[in-house]
């Protein structure tokens, strides 16, 4: 508190820092030896209109590679999918330089920058796993469920040119969601999640599974907004929270993860903004918790920036770089969520490869993840089947007592006297908390819902952001919810019992 409650991460535009050279896919090559490329059918057909000629053997065998290594996995031949991988890897290793010269966008495509290297490092983690493992299916322990939230309408003042974008003029928009998301039961946004939910399993050591509930919120309409701010254009929802009011109890208790799509406010329709790179989401905070809340606009699964490519995307476009996407939102999480490890002390501090840990190996942002997953995450505490779970549907509230909420709570890091406070009794369910900064405002405990109700005398009361502490219990071994207090979370921070 005493900070901005919730900041977005910039989203995958900076990815391509580390690249080291990048060639004109006419003569785009490897310098190394000629190899025969992997090419599916597919692979194959989805080049061909551009010229087959015009991309590298490289290229085209790690777009091949990706096909192919897709198919087996997904008919359940891990092993011959690991062949498939290794046999790239071995000819173009992981973090090798030649990866950083194939071109990133060519003929307007997005495959991923480099070409499919996410997708392939993160089916890699997967089939490596479940090859050593030898488990079959993703029947975890326990699961976390993601909602995706599709947002009906939004609405706000839209610019027409740059002068109006500076000046955050323009004139009334109302925006409707795209139909494709809704078409074939959700048959986009499903497939960007296909790879991230095997991915996340494999992670956690097949001891997470992934629940996709979707939820069409067809009446909802959010205030967005465009700006311009420190040479970066930015056109976003202005509250996110303001979606919470739209859900039932029940749908904000049992979810753990989020995703708010919600109705572009890009203005690429006007000549100004065609080639325009906006900012329209990242990583923000869920419900309650910190729990992860990934954002962004509808097209940005329907059509290419321009920073990334031209016109629609095509479903092998989709399939290859979404998880890009999402793996990078997702460690900006993992690495709040994991602060003693230092992986993000600065924003993206992984795109100088000064700023790797010394045991790091790698070149490019999805070696730094590989590294982060095997080298610290994976043996951290509490292990990230436990972290990650943030749902309070089964949270034995029943067997609190107020003596278990009066106490110091500290915010990690303390960057100023607001993140250090007491929690005192006044009489009755009446409480107050005073911070060291000085400031006090008194709370109402209703510990059968889990909360600390606050009045307008808190600075911060704004409804809904404002209007409660959420109490944030311990979980136990395998990560369901004790009855022993954490701590508790305000505006997405979590204050820990000290």
């Amino acid at each position: 508190m005493g900070t901005t409650m919730r900041l977005l991460s910039i989203p995958v535009l900076a990815i391509g820092v580390l690249f080291l050279a990048h060639s004109d896919p006419a003569t785009a090559q490897t310098g190394v030896r000629a190899e025969v490329p992997v090419q599916p059918n597919e692979a194959r057909a989805f080049l061909k209109p551009y010229g087959l000629q015009n991309f590298s053997s490289f290229y085209r065998r790690a777009l091949g590679t990706w096909l192919n290594s897709n198919d087996s996995h997904a008919a359940g031949d891990e092993s011959g999918a690991q062949q498939i991988l290794d046999a790239l890897w071995q000819g173009h290793p992981t973090g090798g330089l030649d990866w950083g010269t194939l071109p990133r966008k060519p003929f307007g495509i997005n495959i991923g920058s480099p070409p499919c290297y996410y997708g392939l490092r993160m089916l890699s983690d997967v089939v490596d796993w479940r090859v050593q493992s030898g488990v079959q299916g993703n029947q975890a322990p326990r699961t976390v469920r993601m909602s995706v939230l599709l947002v009906g309408q939004s609405n706000g003042i839209e610019p027409r040119n740059l002068t109006e974008l500076n000046q955050g003029t323009g004139v009334p928009a109302t925006h409707t969601m795209h139909p494709l998301l809704s078409a074939n039961d959700h048959a986009i946004v499903r497939g960007s999640l296909a790879l991230f939910e095997e991915y996340v399993f494999s992670m956690t050591d097949g001891q997470l599974g992934l629940d996709i509930q979707i939820i069409p919120l067809p009446n909802l309409d959010l205030p967005v907004h465009a700006f311009a701010n420190q040479g970066s254009y930015f056109a976003t929802v202005e509250n996110p929270a303001d979606v919470w009011a739209s859900l039932s109890e029940q749908q904000l208790q049992e979810t753990d993860w989020w995703w708010l799509i919600y109705p572009s406010h890009v203005p690429e329709q006007y000549p100004d903004f065609t080639n325009a790179e906006f900012i329209t989401g990242g990583m923000g905070t869920g419900y309650a918790n910190g729990s992860p809340l990934f954002l962004v606009d509808d097209r940005w699964l329907v059509r290419k920036p321009p920073h990334i490519g031209t016109g629609p995307y095509t479903g092998l476009e989709r399939r290859a770089y979404l998880p890009q996407w999402l793996q990078h939102e997702f460690f900006h999480h993992l690495f709040r969520t994991y602060p003693e490890f230092g992986l993000e002390d600065t924003s993206h501090q992984w795109f100088n490869l000064a700023n790797w840990p010394a045991d790091f190996e790698g070149r490019y942002e999805a070696d730094y993840f590989h590294e982060a997953v095997y080298r610290r995450l994976q043996t951290a505490t509490p292990p990230m089947h436990v972290a990650l779970r943030y749902a309070t549907a089964d949270a034995p509230w029943g067997d609190l007592v107020l003596g278990d909420v009066i106490g110091t709570f500290r915010r990690e890091p303390v960057e100023n006297p607001w993140h250090i406070g007491t929690i005192q009794q006044i009489s009755g369910n009446q409480l107050r908390w005073t911070n060291n900064a000085g400031v006090s405002w008194n709370l109402n405990a209703d510990l059968l819902v889990g909360k600390l109700f606050t009045g307008p005398d808190c600075p911060y009361y704004d409804p809904p952001n404002g209007t409660k502490f959420d109490i944030v219990l311990e979980r136990d071994a395998i990560g369901d919810l004790t009855d022993q207090v954490r701590g508790f979370s305000f505006n997405g921070e979590v204050y820990e019992l000290q």
